[in-house]
């Protein structure tokens, strides 16, 4: 590398430039003692891009990168991250600051300011619109992207809901249209602002002014996030396992590594009674033992240890729950791992569709706030600032067998999909037994405790 830079002794430090070997990066500082550059080509990682220092006192490097794509990047000058001084072309980042940004052409040139084919990098050349709704809950508005595919009158789409910036995704829009779903991305600040600081009802407000909005199918509900809207996409998905078929997490902190070494020789019964003694939420991970959960993590990731998205995979696959879990060892904290796992998350959601009538389930939550009803069941806590837990089970026998805690009443929504209707049902509930004769294939029963 110091070869393929020290032909360019003598160029002055500027913006980023094309050369015949790639993109060279220049950055001038005589006193700096060690600078690295960090950005989307590379996962942020710290010092794995070290720029070559010149005679001339101008820090170098030459880097490959793929066109037709943008990248921010930064400088870190002995340890402190600074932006491009040479580079007026600054993006967003999620703390509220900026990056300095590239825009490569479909021959790998850098674009430079008014250029029209920067045009395909805004919202309008990608087609990626944005929406609002006010909230009820809330008494707020919530702003949103979405990108509609083109569909029939009368058809009803699947729908990906993109937690934590999205946006910067710069494939989603491609594989939502190739696939024919709806994408929606929420503003960060329904997820940083209420998902993640337990304020889950946000969640099916939104997907109800969705639905109001675009023809859903109700059963093609997926949920995806990078980053923080990785556990986003987690929690929603412990809360709401009746709303989605199917969620997708990427690299999130979903704090469970340091559970690596007592979990490691648990079987299954021994991890339930695990997670039962953990604190909420992830006292809730019982609730996705027959949830389809999808994993992606880079094993170069300086920000959240890949054990993170390990360790989740360990403890759903021992409970019985469909998942997979895929690693990119090259890659880290990027949306550039994101894009290329997109076909992934695609081939997995195409694969499910929700279950409304499981035979089994579990239920679990921190209080009775934000939920009354999970699949065909609905209920009422006795203490609602109280944890709620509901296990139900349909036997062989036609029977549907309960157990529940701070539940004083539960409405139970018969259906011929789920029990031999008409027919004799028998209900125990680990305290009493009642059998009823039902002549109807759907039909609500009531009990109160």
């Amino acid at each position: 590398m110091s070869e393929t830079v020290e032909q360019y002794e003598g160029w002055w430090a500027t913006k980023p430039v094309r050369v015949k070997e790639g993109i060279l990066f220049s950055y001038y500082s005589p006193s700096a003692k060690e600078i690295s550059l960090a950005g989307d080509f590379n996962g942020w990682k710290k010092r794995f891009t070290p720029l070559v220092k010149g005679k001339d006192d101008v820090w170098r490097i030459v880097l490959e990168l793929r066109p037709d794509r943008s990248y921010d990047y930064k400088y870190i000058v002995d340890g402190s991250w600074v932006n491009d001084p040479n580079n007026v072309d600054l993006n967003p980042d999620v703390a509220g600051g900026a990056n300095s940004v590239i825009y490569l052409g479909i021959t790998g040139e850098i674009l430079n300011p008014g250029d029209p084919e920067r045009h395909k990098f805004t919202l309008e050349g990608r087609h990626i619109y944005t929406g609002s709704y006010f909230s009820t809950n809330y008494k707020q508005r919530f702003e949103y992207y979405f990108i509609s595919p083109r569909y029939e009158e009368g058809e009803k789409l699947p729908i990906i809901i993109c937690l934590n910036n999205y946006i910067k995704s710069q494939e989603l829009h491609i594989y939502a249209r190739k696939n024919i779903y709806l994408a929606i991305i929420p503003s960060v600040t329904l997820g940083g602002q209420y998902i993640r600081q337990g304020k889950l009802n946000v969640f099916p407000e939104l997907l109800d002014q969705i639905k109001h909005s675009f023809p859903v199918d109700e059963d093609r509900v997926y949920v995806t996030g990078m980053s923080y809207g990785g556990l986003e996409a987690l929690l929603v998905s412990l809360y709401y396992p009746d709303l989605i078929a199917a969620s997708a997490v990427v690299f999130g902190p979903y704090r469970l590594r340091s559970y690596k070494d007592k979990i490691e020789k648990m079987n299954k019964e021994e991890l339930k009674e695990f997670i039962n003694s953990l604190d909420y939420p992830h006292r809730m991970l019982n609730n996705l033992k027959d949830f389809p959960l999808y994993i992606s993590h880079g094993g170069g990731d300086e920000a959240i240890p890949l054990d993170e998205g390990a360790i989740l995979h360990k403890i759903l696959k021992e409970l019985g729950a469909p998942t997979e879990i895929k690693y990119y060892p090259k890659h880290g904290h990027t949306w550039y791992m994101v894009d290329e796992d997109l076909p992934r998350v695609f081939d997995w959601f195409k694969r499910f569709k929700r279950n409304k009538y499981p035979k089994s389930f579990n239920y679990t939550a921190p209080n009775g706030f934000f939920k009354s009803s999970i699949f065909w069941l609905d209920f009422s806590p006795s203490v609602i600032e109280q944890p709620v837990e509901i296990e139900a089970n349909i036997n062989d026998n036609n029977g549907i067998e309960l157990a529940f805690k701070n539940i004083k009443r539960i409405r139970i929504r018969l259906n011929s999909e789920l029990l031999k209707l008409p027919g004799m049902v028998y209900i125990d509930t680990g305290t009493w037994t009642q059998e009823m004769d039902i002549d109807e294939k759907e039909k609500e029963i009531e009990l109160m405790f």
